[in-house]
């Protein structure tokens, strides 16, 4: 089911209950969340009928919840992709097998050199591109007695992190020589497609078959250079399922083929702009308004100090004919398209322009559930702070 234009589905998006709870606040929509999964379960089991979800590793700075982990790990999810900011989180809640997708340098070296020493059970992968990141990890995996296993990051187009894919070849080689960087062992490779924001999917196709194409041929040239590629770690929302399909192609790779979409189980306006109704949008801004300067015009409880304007402001509301005029710090100010029927002290729903950014900003959330009653006790967004 999907949103009307300017309007949340009244249905989806019940809220009972709610009285007692001061706003703002966060709310996620439990049901909505295990739709997400299901969503993307189906996608990747269509494409990919004998691996499915086996290909999944899930970024989790999209919603740094540990109640979010042991959702995915119960819907038999096992690797994921995190920032440095996650890593603890992840640890703590029993994964075994994590890419800390950030470049080390020597401090976020000497924590994952760290929290490999001290979990000897689970596989941590850092993220290499140059020789320094290199000798940081070596370094801290010295001074811990531990052996480090890393991908290499590709820019394949997105040119935020990575090197040319001409260039890994010779930044294997020069790893490779290095006695000092014998702690080190190759799994694989890393490409991220931020890049890929189409909202054509033919475009956004495409745009992944020349990124999967450079990752391709790094593969074949490392491997006649004698080195061993087990996985590859492509794909953001937009593009994951392009990246997959066109590495598919490839059946001479023989590796493990991963992607790590983010925001898909959250989901957020922007993407539901390039992606109408692919996912569904299950994490609310809850806020109540608080003053009615004019007829038209109500201003609500917070302002962008609670939801991410980074991509711009936000504009879905649960009420039909809101529109946003002025935002700051604590204030938002929405105009209606006619009389306003909302008063003082009514609640509006706010869809996040940018989920990512917007949970960060909070420190706990509340359920919905399916009957929509607001759950009173609140869970943390556990790697908020870290």
């Amino acid at each position: 089911m999907m949103n009307e234009p300017g309007r949340l589905d009244g249905e989806l998006y019940r809220l009972e209950q709610f009285t007692d709870t001061p706003s703002p606040a966060l709310v996620v929509y439990e049901e909505l969340v295990k739709n997400n999964l299901a969503i993307i379960r189906s996608e990747l089991e269509t494409l990919s009928p004998r691996v499915g979800m086996g290909h999944l590793r899930p970024h989790v700075k999209t919603h740094k919840s540990a109640w979010a982990i042991r959702l995915q790990l119960s819907a038999g999810i096992e690797k994921f992709k995190c920032s440095h900011n996650e890593l603890d989180l992840l640890l703590d809640e029993g994964v075994r097998d994590i890419l800390v997708a950030y470049p080390p340098l020597e401090h976020l070296a000497g924590r994952i050199a760290a929290a490999a020493a001290r979990n000897d059970q689970s596989k941590i992968l850092a993220q290499v591109s140059s020789i320094e990141h290199a000798r940081y990890l070596a370094a801290a995996a010295r001074r811990e007695d531990v052996e480090l296993h890393y991908l290499i990051d590709l820019d394949v187009g997105d040119h935020r992190t990575g090197l040319p894919a001409s260039q890994a070849r010779s930044l294997l080689a020069a790893i490779q020589a290095d006695e000092t960087l014998s702690r080190l062992h190759l799994e694989g490779l890393h490409a991220y497609d931020g890049h890929n924001h189409s909202d054509d999917p033919r475009e956004r196709t495409e745009c992944a078959r020349k990124a999967m194409e450079e990752v391709a041929l790094v593969v074949n040239g490392l491997r006649k250079d004698g080195a061993e590629i087990n996985r590859l770690v492509v794909g953001g929302t937009p593009g994951f399922l392009h990246c997959l399909e066109a590495l598919l192609a490839y059946e001479e790779l023989e590796v493990e083929l991963e992607v790590s979409p983010g925001t898909f189980i959250y989901w957020d306006t922007r993407y539901d702009e390039l992606m109408p109704g692919r996912f569904q949008l299950a994490a609310m801004i809850l806020a109540r308004v608080m003053d009615r300067p004019t007829p038209r015009r109500i201003t609500l409880d917070l302002g962008h100090k609670r939801w991410g304007i980074d991509q711009g402001p936000v504009h879905l509301f649960s009420t039909p004919g809101l529109k946003l005029v002025k935002a700051s710090e604590e204030h938002t100010v929405l105009e209606h398209d006619g009389n306003c029927p909302l008063e003082v002290g009514d609640p509006v729903l706010i869809a996040p322009r940018h989920v990512c950014a917007t949970v960060n900003l909070w420190e706990r959330f509340h359920l919905v559930d399916e009957a929509g009653n607001l759950q009173s006790e609140s869970l943390a967004v556990t790697a908020r702070n870290r």
